[in-house]
């Protein structure tokens, strides 16, 4: 009988073969670019929320998600200002196009701070010879022993596990949102326009014969969208990593814009309902659904749709599936983890029967006795 499996993967899976990915470093580097680029009304408006919001510099990794959701917090706001402005009333056209302006600018806004978070990303979207090693043995164990389906939520912007799957899988039975079935054309900077694979729309358009699924949950660098979301493509990383992508989006040379899951805690719930993200949360629920074995690396367990959708569909199973939690560190507690299941332990009992937590990280978390009993389970 074939075994599946479900790997939810967080920030803690990056840093552990990167260190330079750590949330609280990516937001001090975002800070001093923001404080060193040219001047003008946005990159002004910039500083400004960067400063409200961060009012005594970068403390802890929590301030990477404040930051973010400084620049996204508006988003339903925007919405509702787009919609004043394309309104026959107010009748005064003055007032209208003044509505309009103050969309654009906040868009802008969002998009130039976004950018500057993205970019920083990008650069550092790599691991070091015998990190990769690592994390390559890591991601060749997990396929060698889930022979079945094999699905991964991956919470990250970064393409490191993509690189890693894509190195050790044959690439034929791997597939994430990007659908090589189809093109878009997409306008990188002013003067060039490319041809790039469109992102899948519907669960139908995953190809049968893939057994890897990667679901980028919140986005990835390579996914971007047209402002009026009609085209939604995967750029190469090499139309990435020379930095002039994410200039034309300051520049406004381009027709498209990351799409990602960059908000605070209020709005993500609503972002994580739109497609793309919808398709990547329905398509890792079936996964969940579909596997006996929950692996969960480097996550916090405070992000509150992803937990919502572990509780739904682990309290969904007539049994509990086997669950390993490895993460680096006392936290998040045992307690923490149970909650976010729906486990109660007065009503429950022990959760021990059903997971078990490493504490001692990714690198290298194949070599342990824990894995070792979690992958012959």
């Amino acid at each position: 009988m074939k075994k599946h499996g479900a790997v939810l993967v967080g920030n803690g899976l990056s840093v552990a073969f990167n260190p330079d990915l750590a949330l609280d470093a990516i937001t001090r580097e975002v800070l001093e670019r923001m404080g060193k680029a040219d001047g003008d009304d946005i990159v002004a408006a910039m500083r400004e929320i960067a400063e409200r919001t961060l009012p005594e510099g970068v403390t802890s990794a929590d301030d990477f998600e404040a930051l973010v959701g400084a620049f996204g917090a508006e988003t339903r706001t925007l919405g509702s200002l787009g919609t004043l402005a394309d309104l026959k009333s107010p009748k005064d056209a003055e007032l209208r196009g003044a509505i309009q302006r103050v969309a654009e600018f906040a868009e802008r806004v969002r998009d130039t701070g976004i950018s500057y978070v993205l970019e920083v990303i990008c650069e550092r979207s790599h691991a070091t010879h015998e990190a990769s090693a690592n994390l390559h043995g890591l991601v060749r164990d997990l396929l060698a022993t889930f022979d079945g389906r094999l699905t991964f939520g991956n919470l990250n912007y970064d393409t490191l596990l993509l690189a890693a799957l894509m190195s050790e899988g044959d690439t034929g039975q791997v597939a994430d949102l990007g659908d090589g079935r189809r093109k878009v054309e997409v306008l990188v900077n002013d003067e060039e326009t490319c041809s790039v694979p469109a992102l899948r729309r519907t669960p139908e358009d995953f190809p049968s014969y893939a057994r890897v699924q990667l679901l980028n949950l919140h986005g990835s660098l390579t996914y971007w969208a047209s402002p009026d979301g009609t085209r939604h493509a995967k750029l190469k990383r090499d139309l990435l990593e020379d930095g002039e992508q994410w200039q034309a989006v300051r520049d406004e040379t381009t027709d498209i814009r990351p799409t990602v899951v960059l908000a605070n805690p209020r709005d993500k719930a609503q972002h994580v309902g739109e497609y793309p993200f919808s398709l990547a949360y329905d398509m890792f629920r079936s996964g969940l659904d579909r596997a006996d074995h929950w692996l969960i690396i480097g996550y916090s367990f405070r992000d509150f749709p992803v937990n919502a959708m572990l509780r739904e569909q682990f309290e969904k199973d007539a049994h509990e599936p086997t669950v390993l939690v490895v993460t680096y560190g006392d936290a998040p507690s045992r307690r923490r983890i149970e909650r976010a299941f729906g486990w109660d332990r007065e009503e429950d009992g022990d959760s021990k029967g059903w997971l078990t937590i490493i504490r001692s990280g990714a690198n290298g978390v194949q070599d342990t006795t824990k894995w070792q009993d979690f992958t012959s389970a």
